[in-house]
Protein backbone atom coordinates (compact mmCIF):
# COMPACT_ATOMS: atom_id res chain seq x y z
CA UNK A 1 0.00 0.00 0.00
CA UNK A 2 1.72 3.51 -1.04
CA UNK A 3 2.12 6.12 1.86
CA UNK A 4 -0.90 8.28 0.42
CA UNK A 5 -3.27 5.43 0.74
CA UNK A 6 -2.20 4.64 4.29
CA UNK A 7 -2.43 8.54 5.10
CA UNK A 8 -6.14 8.46 4.07
CA UNK A 9 -7.06 5.37 5.52
CA UNK A 10 -5.56 7.33 9.08
CA UNK A 11 -7.25 9.73 8.27
CA UNK A 12 -10.61 7.55 7.79
CA UNK A 13 -10.10 5.96 10.95
CA UNK A 14 -9.78 8.97 12.96
CA UNK A 15 -12.88 10.63 11.31
CA UNK A 16 -14.85 7.70 12.01
CA UNK A 17 -13.72 8.01 15.68
CA UNK A 18 -14.58 11.72 16.12
CA UNK A 19 -18.25 10.81 15.12
CA UNK A 20 -20.79 11.45 18.01
CA UNK A 21 -23.21 9.13 18.65
CA UNK A 22 -25.55 10.26 16.44
CA UNK A 23 -23.13 10.34 13.58
CA UNK A 24 -22.31 13.85 14.07
CA UNK A 25 -18.62 15.10 12.80
CA UNK A 26 -16.54 16.79 15.79
CA UNK A 27 -14.85 18.04 12.94
CA UNK A 28 -17.37 20.35 11.61
CA UNK A 29 -17.97 22.26 15.59
CA UNK A 30 -14.11 23.45 14.76
CA UNK A 31 -13.08 26.51 12.80
CA UNK A 32 -11.39 26.19 9.90
CA UNK A 33 -8.52 27.31 11.28
CA UNK A 34 -7.84 25.04 13.90
CA UNK A 35 -8.23 22.27 11.15
CA UNK A 36 -5.53 24.28 8.91
CA UNK A 37 -3.54 23.74 11.60
CA UNK A 38 -4.03 19.96 12.30
CA UNK A 39 -3.77 19.25 8.40
CA UNK A 40 -0.50 21.17 8.38
CA UNK A 41 1.48 18.47 10.72
CA UNK A 42 1.11 16.46 7.97
CA UNK A 43 2.95 16.78 4.89
CA UNK A 44 1.22 19.04 2.13
CA UNK A 45 0.85 16.28 -0.42
CA UNK A 46 -0.89 13.89 2.33
CA UNK A 47 -2.77 17.16 3.58
CA UNK A 48 -4.05 17.78 0.14
CA UNK A 49 -5.16 13.98 -0.18
CA UNK A 50 -7.90 14.60 2.55
CA UNK A 51 -9.91 16.17 -0.20
CA UNK A 52 -11.33 12.72 -1.20
CA UNK A 53 -12.90 12.07 2.37
CA UNK A 54 -16.06 13.85 1.63
CA UNK A 55 -17.47 16.93 -0.18
CA UNK A 56 -17.17 18.95 3.37
CA UNK A 57 -13.01 17.97 3.40
CA UNK A 58 -13.04 19.18 -0.52
CA UNK A 59 -11.25 22.57 0.82
CA UNK A 60 -10.21 22.15 4.31
CA UNK A 61 -6.82 21.64 3.29
CA UNK A 62 -6.62 25.07 2.15
CA UNK A 63 -6.27 26.54 5.26
CA UNK A 64 -3.08 25.31 6.04
CA UNK A 65 -0.36 27.20 7.59
CA UNK A 66 2.71 25.73 6.29
CA UNK A 67 3.36 24.49 2.94
CA UNK A 68 6.63 21.67 1.43
CA UNK A 69 6.47 21.40 -1.92
CA UNK A 70 9.35 18.77 -2.80
CA UNK A 71 9.68 17.53 -6.33
CA UNK A 72 11.37 14.64 -5.11
CA UNK A 73 8.52 13.08 -3.75
CA UNK A 74 6.57 13.31 -7.37
CA UNK A 75 9.44 11.85 -9.25
CA UNK A 76 10.01 8.42 -7.27
CA UNK A 77 7.19 6.48 -8.66
CA UNK A 78 6.15 7.81 -12.06
CA UNK A 79 8.39 8.58 -15.35
CA UNK A 80 10.04 12.08 -15.57
CA UNK A 81 7.45 13.97 -17.72
CA UNK A 82 4.87 12.75 -16.32
CA UNK A 83 6.45 13.47 -13.03
CA UNK A 84 7.48 17.04 -13.58
CA UNK A 85 3.97 18.07 -14.91
CA UNK A 86 2.05 16.84 -11.59
CA UNK A 87 4.39 18.68 -9.78
CA UNK A 88 4.07 21.84 -11.46
CA UNK A 89 0.34 21.60 -11.30
CA UNK A 90 0.35 21.01 -7.77
CA UNK A 91 2.74 23.61 -6.67
CA UNK A 92 -0.22 25.82 -8.96
CA UNK A 93 -2.89 24.01 -7.23
CA UNK A 94 -1.65 24.67 -3.79
CA UNK A 95 -0.51 28.09 -4.18
CA UNK A 96 -3.67 29.39 -5.75
CA UNK A 97 -5.96 27.83 -3.31
CA UNK A 98 -4.59 28.50 0.49
CA UNK A 99 -6.37 30.54 2.30
CA UNK A 100 -3.59 31.92 4.49
CA UNK A 101 -2.71 35.14 4.26
CA UNK A 102 0.31 34.04 6.41
CA UNK A 103 2.53 31.30 6.39
CA UNK A 104 4.12 30.18 9.42
CA UNK A 105 6.49 27.85 7.25
CA UNK A 106 7.03 27.92 2.85
CA UNK A 107 9.72 25.18 2.17
CA UNK A 108 10.31 24.49 -1.87
CA UNK A 109 12.61 21.66 -2.97
CA UNK A 110 13.27 20.95 -6.56
CA UNK A 111 15.81 18.84 -8.15
CA UNK A 112 14.70 18.93 -11.40
CA UNK A 113 14.93 22.08 -14.13
CA UNK A 114 12.25 23.93 -14.35
CA UNK A 115 11.33 27.09 -16.42
CA UNK A 116 12.74 30.66 -14.51
CA UNK A 117 9.65 32.50 -15.10
CA UNK A 118 7.42 29.87 -13.47
CA UNK A 119 9.75 29.06 -10.43
CA UNK A 120 10.49 32.52 -10.13
CA UNK A 121 6.09 33.24 -10.56
CA UNK A 122 5.86 30.53 -7.27
CA UNK A 123 8.19 32.38 -5.07
CA UNK A 124 6.48 35.80 -5.96
CA UNK A 125 3.53 34.09 -4.74
CA UNK A 126 5.02 33.00 -1.61
CA UNK A 127 6.70 36.26 -0.82
CA UNK A 128 3.85 38.04 -0.72
CA UNK A 129 2.10 36.82 2.20
CA UNK A 130 3.94 37.15 5.73
CA UNK A 131 6.02 34.35 5.42
CA UNK A 132 8.08 33.35 9.27
CA UNK A 133 10.38 30.51 8.28
CA UNK A 134 11.21 30.28 4.10
CA UNK A 135 13.19 27.76 2.72
CA UNK A 136 14.09 27.31 -0.85
CA UNK A 137 16.51 24.83 -1.83
CA UNK A 138 17.29 23.13 -5.42
CA UNK A 139 19.62 21.19 -6.23
CA UNK A 140 20.06 21.49 -9.39
CA UNK A 141 22.58 23.77 -11.72
CA UNK A 142 19.79 25.95 -13.33
CA UNK A 143 21.69 29.25 -12.97
CA UNK A 144 18.37 31.18 -12.19
CA UNK A 145 18.22 34.87 -11.82
CA UNK A 146 15.00 34.61 -10.39
CA UNK A 147 15.41 36.76 -6.98
CA UNK A 148 16.66 39.62 -9.23
CA UNK A 149 12.90 40.05 -9.87
CA UNK A 150 12.04 39.72 -6.15
CA UNK A 151 14.26 40.45 -3.64
CA UNK A 152 12.84 43.58 -3.19
CA UNK A 153 9.83 41.44 -1.17
CA UNK A 154 12.20 38.99 0.35
CA UNK A 155 13.95 42.34 1.98
CA UNK A 156 9.97 43.31 2.87
CA UNK A 157 9.52 40.33 4.68
CA UNK A 158 9.62 41.83 8.52
CA UNK A 159 8.43 38.81 10.22
CA UNK A 160 10.95 36.46 9.45
CA UNK A 161 12.29 33.79 11.94
CA UNK A 162 14.49 31.37 9.44
CA UNK A 163 15.05 31.89 6.17
CA UNK A 164 17.36 28.75 4.28
CA UNK A 165 17.75 29.81 0.76
CA UNK A 166 20.59 26.85 -1.16
CA UNK A 167 20.88 27.79 -5.03
CA UNK A 168 23.55 26.53 -7.64
CA UNK A 169 23.04 29.82 -9.35
CA UNK A 170 21.37 32.83 -7.66
CA UNK A 171 21.15 36.35 -8.35
CA UNK A 172 20.11 38.78 -5.31
CA UNK A 173 20.02 42.52 -5.83
CA UNK A 174 20.44 44.35 -2.78
CA UNK A 175 18.98 48.02 -3.44
CA UNK A 176 19.93 49.72 -0.26
CA UNK A 177 22.74 50.20 2.11
CA UNK A 178 20.95 49.14 5.49
CA UNK A 179 19.02 45.72 5.43
CA UNK A 180 16.98 44.93 8.83
CA UNK A 181 14.83 42.07 9.90
CA UNK A 182 14.47 42.14 13.68
CA UNK A 183 12.87 39.03 13.74
CA UNK A 184 15.16 36.98 12.44
CA UNK A 185 17.53 34.15 14.15
CA UNK A 186 18.79 32.01 11.80
CA UNK A 187 20.13 32.46 8.12
CA UNK A 188 21.73 30.57 6.09
CA UNK A 189 23.01 31.01 2.35
CA UNK A 190 24.48 28.86 -0.33
CA UNK A 191 25.35 30.02 -3.97
CA UNK A 192 23.94 33.50 -3.95
CA UNK A 193 25.56 36.25 -5.51
CA UNK A 194 24.68 39.42 -3.98
CA UNK A 195 24.41 42.61 -6.54
CA UNK A 196 25.01 45.78 -4.50
CA UNK A 197 24.28 49.12 -6.17
CA UNK A 198 27.36 50.62 -7.72
CA UNK A 199 26.42 54.03 -5.27
CA UNK A 200 26.43 51.64 -2.14
CA UNK A 201 29.81 50.62 -0.81
CA UNK A 202 29.31 49.83 2.65
CA UNK A 203 26.57 47.65 3.48
CA UNK A 204 25.19 47.39 6.92
CA UNK A 205 22.63 44.12 7.91
CA UNK A 206 20.84 44.63 11.10
CA UNK A 207 20.15 41.48 12.54
CA UNK A 208 19.39 42.23 15.90
CA UNK A 209 17.73 38.17 17.62
CA UNK A 210 19.64 36.44 14.60
CA UNK A 211 21.61 33.54 16.33
CA UNK A 212 22.57 31.46 13.65
CA UNK A 213 24.59 32.78 9.85
CA UNK A 214 25.65 30.40 7.40
CA UNK A 215 27.33 31.55 3.93
CA UNK A 216 28.66 29.11 1.72
CA UNK A 217 30.39 30.04 -1.75
CA UNK A 218 28.24 33.87 -1.39
CA UNK A 219 29.52 36.59 -3.35
CA UNK A 220 28.78 40.40 -2.41
CA UNK A 221 29.52 42.42 -5.10
CA UNK A 222 30.39 45.79 -5.07
CA UNK A 223 30.86 45.69 -1.68
CA UNK A 224 33.68 47.25 -0.22
CA UNK A 225 32.30 46.03 3.28
CA UNK A 226 29.81 44.20 4.46
CA UNK A 227 29.28 44.77 8.26
CA UNK A 228 27.23 42.25 10.34
CA UNK A 229 25.30 43.77 13.31
CA UNK A 230 23.94 40.33 15.48
CA UNK A 231 24.62 41.39 19.26
CA UNK A 232 23.17 38.19 19.88
CA UNK A 233 24.86 35.65 17.02
CA UNK A 234 26.66 32.73 18.30
CA UNK A 235 27.12 30.64 15.33
CA UNK A 236 29.08 31.61 12.00
CA UNK A 237 29.82 29.14 9.30
CA UNK A 238 31.76 30.61 6.56
CA UNK A 239 32.49 28.56 2.93
CA UNK A 240 34.58 28.97 -0.32
CA UNK A 241 34.76 25.39 -1.64
CA UNK A 242 35.18 27.41 -4.85
CA UNK A 243 37.97 29.29 -6.53
CA UNK A 244 36.91 32.83 -7.73
CA UNK A 245 38.91 35.36 -8.57
CA UNK A 246 40.19 38.16 -6.04
CA UNK A 247 38.83 41.03 -7.86
CA UNK A 248 35.54 39.42 -7.29
CA UNK A 249 35.61 39.20 -3.93
CA UNK A 250 37.28 42.42 -2.28
CA UNK A 251 34.95 43.21 0.14
CA UNK A 252 35.26 42.05 3.76
CA UNK A 253 32.99 41.07 5.99
CA UNK A 254 33.04 42.97 9.63
CA UNK A 255 31.49 40.78 12.38
CA UNK A 256 30.02 42.74 15.64
CA UNK A 257 28.65 40.03 18.08
CA UNK A 258 28.82 39.22 21.96
CA UNK A 259 27.85 36.14 22.27
CA UNK A 260 29.99 33.91 19.71
CA UNK A 261 30.17 29.93 20.61
CA UNK A 262 31.41 28.94 17.58
CA UNK A 263 32.98 29.70 14.19
CA UNK A 264 33.90 28.06 11.18
CA UNK A 265 35.58 29.11 8.10
CA UNK A 266 36.46 26.35 5.55
CA UNK A 267 37.76 27.54 1.81
CA UNK A 268 41.07 27.31 -1.36
CA UNK A 269 41.70 30.98 0.17
CA UNK A 270 40.62 33.84 2.10
CA UNK A 271 39.62 35.69 -0.48
CA UNK A 272 37.74 38.35 1.86
CA UNK A 273 38.91 39.81 5.06
CA UNK A 274 36.86 38.57 8.01
CA UNK A 275 37.13 41.10 10.96
CA UNK A 276 35.80 40.01 14.23
CA UNK A 277 34.38 43.74 16.12
CA UNK A 278 36.88 42.57 19.09
CA UNK A 279 38.96 39.37 19.74
CA UNK A 280 37.42 38.97 22.85
CA UNK A 281 33.53 38.88 22.08
CA UNK A 282 35.33 34.95 20.95
CA UNK A 283 36.82 34.32 24.63
CA UNK A 284 34.14 31.53 25.30
CA UNK A 285 33.99 30.31 21.11
CA UNK A 286 35.73 27.25 19.66
CA UNK A 287 37.56 28.47 16.27
CA UNK A 288 37.40 25.74 13.29
CA UNK A 289 39.30 27.07 10.55
CA UNK A 290 40.62 25.01 7.34
CA UNK A 291 42.80 26.79 4.42
CA UNK A 292 42.04 23.78 1.83
CA UNK A 293 44.65 23.62 -1.34
CA UNK A 294 45.62 24.00 -3.55
CA UNK A 295 45.20 28.22 -3.60
CA UNK A 296 46.39 30.61 -6.23
CA UNK A 297 48.64 33.02 -4.64
CA UNK A 298 50.07 33.30 -0.82
CA UNK A 299 47.72 33.00 1.75
CA UNK A 300 50.21 32.58 4.97
CA UNK A 301 49.47 36.11 6.50
CA UNK A 302 46.16 35.99 5.55
CA UNK A 303 45.14 32.87 7.42
CA UNK A 304 47.42 34.34 10.12
CA UNK A 305 45.43 37.15 10.69
CA UNK A 306 42.36 35.47 10.89
CA UNK A 307 44.09 33.46 13.63
CA UNK A 308 45.06 36.73 15.43
CA UNK A 309 40.99 37.29 15.44
CA UNK A 310 40.66 34.25 17.91
CA UNK A 311 43.50 34.94 20.01
CA UNK A 312 41.20 34.58 23.01
CA UNK A 313 39.42 31.23 22.12
CA UNK A 314 39.78 28.07 24.27
CA UNK A 315 38.82 25.54 21.21
CA UNK A 316 40.86 26.18 18.09
CA UNK A 317 41.00 23.87 15.23
CA UNK A 318 43.06 24.89 12.47
CA UNK A 319 44.26 22.97 8.63
CA UNK A 320 46.32 24.73 6.66
CA UNK A 321 49.35 25.75 8.46
CA UNK A 322 50.95 24.32 5.34
CA UNK A 323 49.83 27.75 3.66
CA UNK A 324 51.82 29.84 5.58
CA UNK A 325 54.82 31.51 5.41
CA UNK A 326 58.06 31.77 8.13
CA UNK A 327 56.97 35.42 8.55
CA UNK A 328 53.47 34.34 9.39
CA UNK A 329 54.93 32.10 12.29
CA UNK A 330 56.35 34.72 13.76
CA UNK A 331 53.29 36.71 13.66
CA UNK A 332 51.38 33.77 15.57
CA UNK A 333 49.30 35.55 18.31
CA UNK A 334 49.11 34.08 22.03
CA UNK A 335 46.36 32.28 22.79
CA UNK A 336 46.21 32.90 26.41
CA UNK A 337 42.90 30.77 27.20
CA UNK A 338 43.36 28.31 24.90
CA UNK A 339 43.41 24.44 26.43
CA UNK A 340 42.23 22.47 23.31
CA UNK A 341 43.96 22.63 20.04
CA UNK A 342 43.53 20.38 16.46
CA UNK A 343 46.01 20.47 14.03
CA UNK A 344 46.00 18.99 10.55
CA UNK A 345 49.47 18.34 8.82
CA UNK A 346 51.80 20.96 10.07
CA UNK A 347 55.55 21.49 9.87
CA UNK A 348 57.61 21.25 12.88
CA UNK A 349 58.32 25.14 12.71
CA UNK A 350 54.50 26.00 12.85
CA UNK A 351 53.43 23.50 16.07
CA UNK A 352 56.44 24.71 17.95
CA UNK A 353 55.45 28.00 17.28
CA UNK A 354 52.16 27.31 18.20
CA UNK A 355 52.73 25.39 21.60
CA UNK A 356 55.11 28.77 22.65
CA UNK A 357 51.98 30.91 22.04
CA UNK A 358 49.31 28.63 24.20
CA UNK A 359 50.36 28.70 27.93
CA UNK A 360 47.58 27.12 29.22
CA UNK A 361 46.83 24.09 26.56
CA UNK A 362 46.15 21.22 28.21
CA UNK A 363 45.11 18.81 24.62
CA UNK A 364 46.88 18.31 21.62
CA UNK A 365 45.39 16.82 18.67
CA UNK A 366 47.39 16.52 15.04
CA UNK A 367 47.38 14.93 12.25
CA UNK A 368 50.93 14.70 11.46
CA UNK A 369 54.53 16.30 10.01
CA UNK A 370 54.98 16.46 6.90
CA UNK A 371 58.19 19.29 7.24
CA UNK A 372 60.62 18.48 10.17
CA UNK A 373 63.92 19.97 10.94
CA UNK A 374 65.33 18.46 14.42
CA UNK A 375 67.60 21.34 15.17
CA UNK A 376 64.05 22.97 16.30
CA UNK A 377 64.08 20.55 18.76
CA UNK A 378 67.64 20.49 19.94
CA UNK A 379 67.45 24.68 20.63
CA UNK A 380 66.53 23.90 23.73
CA UNK A 381 63.41 26.28 23.71
CA UNK A 382 60.67 24.27 25.61
CA UNK A 383 57.00 25.71 25.89
CA UNK A 384 56.20 26.88 28.68
CA UNK A 385 52.67 24.50 28.38
CA UNK A 386 54.52 21.39 27.39
CA UNK A 387 56.43 21.90 31.23
CA UNK A 388 53.07 22.89 33.32
CA UNK A 389 49.61 22.56 31.69
CA UNK A 390 49.64 19.49 28.33
CA UNK A 391 48.40 16.92 29.74
CA UNK A 392 46.75 14.58 26.43
CA UNK A 393 48.62 14.81 23.39
CA UNK A 394 47.24 12.75 20.12
CA UNK A 395 49.38 11.64 16.95
CA UNK A 396 46.60 10.92 14.32
CA UNK A 397 47.60 9.22 11.06
CA UNK A 398 50.48 8.18 12.44
CA UNK A 399 53.19 6.05 10.28
CA UNK A 400 55.42 5.39 12.91
CA UNK A 401 58.41 7.10 11.20
CA UNK A 402 61.44 9.07 12.72
CA UNK A 403 60.40 12.18 12.82
CA UNK A 404 57.39 10.99 14.96
CA UNK A 405 60.01 9.27 17.22
CA UNK A 406 62.02 12.57 17.47
CA UNK A 407 58.48 14.38 18.39
CA UNK A 408 57.33 12.12 20.83
CA UNK A 409 60.76 11.70 22.59
CA UNK A 410 60.77 15.43 23.31
CA UNK A 411 57.00 15.82 24.42
CA UNK A 412 57.69 12.81 26.88
CA UNK A 413 61.14 14.13 28.16
CA UNK A 414 60.00 17.82 28.87
CA UNK A 415 56.41 16.97 29.39
CA UNK A 416 55.84 18.02 33.15
CA UNK A 417 52.84 16.94 33.55
CA UNK A 418 51.80 14.65 30.79
CA UNK A 419 49.10 11.78 31.36
CA UNK A 420 48.13 10.45 27.67
CA UNK A 421 50.18 10.31 24.87
CA UNK A 422 47.76 8.45 21.98
CA UNK A 423 48.92 7.03 18.39
CA UNK A 424 45.95 7.15 15.68
CA UNK A 425 47.54 3.91 13.22
CA UNK A 426 47.45 5.26 9.53
CA UNK A 427 46.02 1.23 8.84
CA UNK A 428 45.46 -1.92 10.69
CA UNK A 429 48.08 -3.56 8.83
CA UNK A 430 50.65 -1.29 10.80
CA UNK A 431 49.81 -2.27 14.10
CA UNK A 432 50.86 -5.89 13.31
CA UNK A 433 54.20 -4.70 11.65
CA UNK A 434 58.10 -4.82 13.10
CA UNK A 435 58.20 -0.68 12.48
CA UNK A 436 55.32 -0.20 15.29
CA UNK A 437 57.39 -3.01 17.86
CA UNK A 438 60.98 -1.40 17.13
CA UNK A 439 58.80 2.19 17.63
CA UNK A 440 57.28 1.40 20.88
CA UNK A 441 60.62 -0.05 21.97
CA UNK A 442 62.46 2.86 21.35
CA UNK A 443 59.31 4.90 23.24
CA UNK A 444 59.28 3.30 26.39
CA UNK A 445 63.04 3.57 26.75
CA UNK A 446 62.79 7.24 27.24
CA UNK A 447 63.74 8.98 30.20
CA UNK A 448 60.00 10.58 31.57
CA UNK A 449 59.68 13.35 33.47
CA UNK A 450 56.26 13.22 34.79
CA UNK A 451 55.44 10.20 37.06
CA UNK A 452 52.99 8.50 35.14
CA UNK A 453 51.73 8.09 31.23
CA UNK A 454 49.67 6.12 29.47
CA UNK A 455 50.37 5.22 26.26
CA UNK A 456 48.32 3.54 24.01
CA UNK A 457 48.03 2.58 20.19
CA UNK A 458 44.97 2.33 18.19
CA UNK A 459 42.96 2.01 14.76
CA UNK A 460 40.74 4.58 14.94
Amino acid sequence: MESGAMVIGCSCNLHKRLMGNEGEDIFNTLPEFVVGHILSLLPTKDAVRTSVLSKSWLSRWTFVNKLDLDDSVFYSSKKKTVAKKHFMNFVNRALLLTESSSLDSFSLVISNKYDACLVNTWISSILKRNVKNLRINSHFDQHLPFFVLTSRSLLALKLLEEVEIKMSSCAIRVPTAHVHFGSLKVLKLSGIVFTIDDYVKYLRLRLPVLKEFESKNCVWLNAICVTLEAPLLERVYIEDSKTTSHELRRGGIWIYAWHLAEFTYCGYGLWQHIVLSEPSVAHNASANITINLPVTRPVGLQGIQLLKQFSQVKHLKFDGSQVTTLKGVANLPVFGMMSHLELGLVTAEFLLGLLLKSPVLRTLHFKGIYSFEQELLNSGVVPGCLRATLQVVKFENFNGLEHELCLAKFLIENGGVLERMSFSLVSSQLGKSKIIEEFKKKLFSFKKSFSLAIVEFSND
